[in-house]
């Protein structure tokens, strides 16, 4: 599920947690979400890391079974280490009529450990139609194709997702909901789902709540429920960012046993300079079947240069 799954802490590193939301002077849809130019824009960070699993390998080394125990290769077990990267992020929007834009954005890591010579590529593209409809509600359509590579493993999925979204104000605060519907699309099944996301910036705070929900499978392990927090202030001058999340996946079978994983994670999220910033992260699995029952404990370093 780790590929499958945004940084966690992205959201804590974002400007704000209501994408495209400035406060308008009067009633409207939001300045930045109306018809405008068009415009792009690309970054490249250079990212250092303390990477828990770096091949994709398996997080123990032998596994309970029937009574006994079962030795795994330890060409197939994962191996933990420092990696240094760069990470290509860029982002494009092309206006095509009052409040409707398309936008595009794609990421990409490449990653090495010097040591063991293992390496990691990633890469995230996404689609969107924006599309403003009355007052300040929104409806989007995006496509979102991503991939992971690692000497173990390899990760591909695609995501077609339908989004309403509703912004307001209150007193002292801004608010969006977002109600997605989704279909995740994997080489060997699919998958329907649906989320609602609330996102906020009150008085010196930002924040973003969520929970997601996906269907059942028949013979796979999927992610069923999904729920996050994500928080967001400014402590001695500098964005420091607090996230939590719990994901739970079931359906699938190993060795007979019916799996179940419940994984439960904690990010917290450090800007050191306008160009530096250091994330920490720690997930713990507890699963059902012994071989994915584990705990990780990560380390990033991020330093950010503009190319445009």
């Amino acid at each position: 599920m780790e590929a499958g799954r945004r940084c966690r802490t992205c959201a804590a590193k974002a400007s704000s947690p209501i994408r495209g939301f400035t406060p308008p002077a009067r009633p409207g849809p939001p300045a930045s979400r109306r018809w405008g130019p068009s415009g792009s824009s690309d970054s490249r960070p250079a990212t250092a890391r303390r990477s828990p699993n770096l091949n994709g390998g398996l997080a123990r080394s032998r596994i309970a079974l029937g009574g006994g125990w079962l030795e795994i290769d330890p060409a197939y077990i994962a191996r933990s280490g420092a990696t240094a990267g760069l990470l290509f992020e860029s982002e494009a929007r092309l206006a095509w009529g009052s409040g409707r834009f398309l936008q595009i954005e794609a990421d990409g890591t490449i990653s090495r450990a010097r040591q063991s010579g293992d390496e990691r590529r990633d890469r995230w593209l996404q689609l969107c139609g924006r599309n403003h409809l009355l007052g300040w509600s929104f409806l989007d359509l995006c496509l979102t194709q991503r991939e992971s590579d690692r000497s173990l493993s390899q990760y591909e999925q695609r995501e077609a997702t339908l989004q309403f979204a509703r912004l307001f104000t209150a007193p002292n605060s801004y608010h969006e909901i977002r109600l997605d519907l989704t279909e995740r699309r994997q080489p060997e099944y699919r998958q329907p789902r649906a989320g609602l996301e609330w996102h906020s910036v009150w008085s010196g705070l930002a924040t973003r709540f969520g929970i997601g929900v996906g269907q059942a499978v028949e013979g796979r392990t999927v992610e069923r429920l999904d729920v996050f927090a994500d928080l967001r202030w400014r402590m001695a001058g500098a964005v420091t960012g607090l996230a939590l999340w719990q994901s739970r996946a079931s359906g699938g079978q190993v060795f007979g046993i019916a799996q179940s994983d419940v994984s439960t994670g904690v990010a917290l999220f450090r800007q050191i300079t306008p160009v530096l910033d250091v994330s920490v992260q720690y997930v713990r699995t507890r699963s059902s079947v012994d071989l994915f029952d584990n705990q990780q404990v990560g380390l990033d370093l991020s330093w950010r240069f503009r190319i445009r």
